[in-house]
């Protein structure tokens, strides 16, 4: 399967970490529940064409309220790991948000040069979320954001394509990032550990725990769509 060429580069960079149940994060196993788990926050650089991409943007400037309950630690933050690539928020010309959880989304608004991309139906519902969920979107973050709405599977640059991954929340995409000897899938939460897509344990947040499941098999679906190249799996938490 082709993207309309291949991307150039790939960099994991880091938001820091921050504390939550593991329960949250892989449903009904014993052992999770109850487990102070320590998340790493880990957007996605990437080089394609013309364009320099993120994927996800980490929890950002939480208000100190969101600090103190996850336990936000910042050793490194995503503007300090752009400067180490080179890089500053300036550069960047693409966001990609998986979702916009404020996990996810919480530095959108420093990207006045890029166009912000998340898909219609992530769009339309962090907006008036049901209860559930709602505690996943701080609408301070996403208040006055302009985003480029996207339906389906689309390729974005070339070699990065997004793909309908709901479950986690409505409108969740994976991302796809085919290189020349290799292709990357971000898996977003759909698999925020490895576990998840190993045993096909789906998350503990879940909007529709069927279509979660269903989404962690097309992770596999997604890999044998390139048999001959390597395959690297990025896990959002891990």
């Amino acid at each position: 399967m082709k993207s309309g060429g291949t991307a150039t580069r790939v960099e994991v960079l880091s938001d820091g970490t921050f504390t939550i149940d593991g329960g949250m994060l892989v449903y009904g196993v014993p052992g999770f529940y109850g487990k102070a788990v320590k998340a790493k926050l880990k957007p996605l650089y990437i080089e394609a064409g013309d364009e320099r991409i993120l994927v996800d943007t980490g929890v950002g400037e939480l208000p100190e309220k969101f600090v103190r309950i996850y336990g936000v630690e910042k050793r490194m933050s995503l503007p300090d790991s752009l400067k180490e690539i080179g890089l500053s928020a300036e550069d960047i010309t693409m966001v990609i948000n998986t979702h916009l959880h404020f996990d996810h989304s919480g530095y959108n608004g420093i990207f006045e040069n890029a166009r912000l991309v998340a898909s219609e139906e992530e769009i339309r519902y962090s907006a008036s979320p049901d209860r559930f969920q709602a505690g996943g979107y701080v609408q301070d973050n996403l208040r006055g954001l302009r985003f480029t709405a996207v339906r389906g599977e689309k390729v974005l640059a070339p070699g990065v394509r997004v793909v309908p991954t709901p479950g986690h929340t409505p409108g969740h995409m994976s991302v796809v990032v085919e290189l020349e000897e290799e292709v990357v899938i971000y898996t977003g939460d759909v698999s925020p550990l490895s576990i998840n897509h190993e045993k096909k344990l789906i998350v503990g947040i879940l909007y529709d725990p069927v279509k979660a499941l269903r989404s962690l098999e097309l992770l596999d679906e997604m890999a044998s769509w390139w048999p001959r190249k390597r395959k690297r799996f990025v896990y959002s938490h891990e």
